[in-house]
């Protein structure tokens, strides 16, 4: 077995759409929804060339750490010890995400090898986009309410934006959710006829330049036939009211 590839992060350096989480909350949150999803991962120590196998085993906000299984093959994990600063690339829902940490442990439990890394203090990721979005103007003051359930939060913000892949949302500063969260969308606001509910995932959070506010995308889960034609029609509306307000041509 050889060394790893990692996931697709050619093109990483270039995109013009790379994301910096930097908020504590948030990055525990990254983390821990690559240890439930059991994300395989790419990892090497900064400097080397070849990249190993991993995965995230557990994640310890309270302690500042997470914890890492051995690299594989074996000749990765001999190039790790007390201090080693680690490369870790994955992707999760679609989305590429990498990070740097430290190893603050090294240990053994029934002779297979783990680290305790340290919390990174930021998470990279990458954004994508393949819908057409209409744009909210500000008058029509329409939100979207989220939940996560399993942790009895609730968000609300102000809609931005909204197309048949997902939505855009403008959320306060001190909001508790991070990309990749699933959320229960309990209402959706449209332009016309009722809100609408259905289950999105956050695909990426990023402070809006000059404001306090984060802006935040979202992109639907299985969306039901009916909610798509009330999303289509509240499009077409969106889209009809731009056209209207635009000037005239010279």
């Amino acid at each position: 077995m050889g060394p790893a590839e990692p996931a697709d992060f050619g093109r990483f350096e270039s995109r013009p759409n790379r994301e910096l989480i930097t908020d504590p909350v948030r990055v525990h949150r990254m983390l821990q929804n690559l240890w439930e999803r059991r994300v395989l991962l790419s990892a090497k120590p900064e400097g080397d060339e070849d990249w190993y196998s991993t995965a995230i085993l557990d994640v310890n906000r309270s302690a500042g750490v997470f914890v890492l299984d051995e690299l594989a093959p074996d000749s990765g994990h001999r190039r790790v010890a007390i201090g080693t600063r680690l490369r870790v690339m994955g992707v999760l829902g679609g989305v590429p995400t990498r990070f740097s940490a430290e190893v603050v442990d090294v240990a053994m439990q029934d002779d297979i090898a783990f680290y305790r890394v340290a919390m990174p203090r930021e998470v990279e990721y990458l954004q994508r986009r393949a819908f057409f979005r209409a744009y909210v103007p500000r008058s029509l003051e329409l939100q979207a309410q989220m939940a996560l359930e399993e942790e009895e939060l609730e968000v609300t913000g102000r809609l931005l934006d909204v197309s048949l892949g997902g939505f855009g949302v403008q959320l306060a500063p001190d909001c508790p959710l991070s990309p990749l969260d699933v959320v229960d969308v309990r209402a959706l606001d449209l332009p016309e006829g009722p809100a609408i509910r259905c289950t999105a995932e956050i695909r990426y959070m990023q402070q809006e330049h000059g404001h306090k506010w984060i802006r935040a995308g979202a992109r639907f889960i299985d969306l039901d036939k009916v909610v798509e034609r009330s999303l289509l029609r509240a499009i077409y509306c969106l889209e009809r009211e731009q056209i209207r307000k635009r000037p005239p041509d010279d």
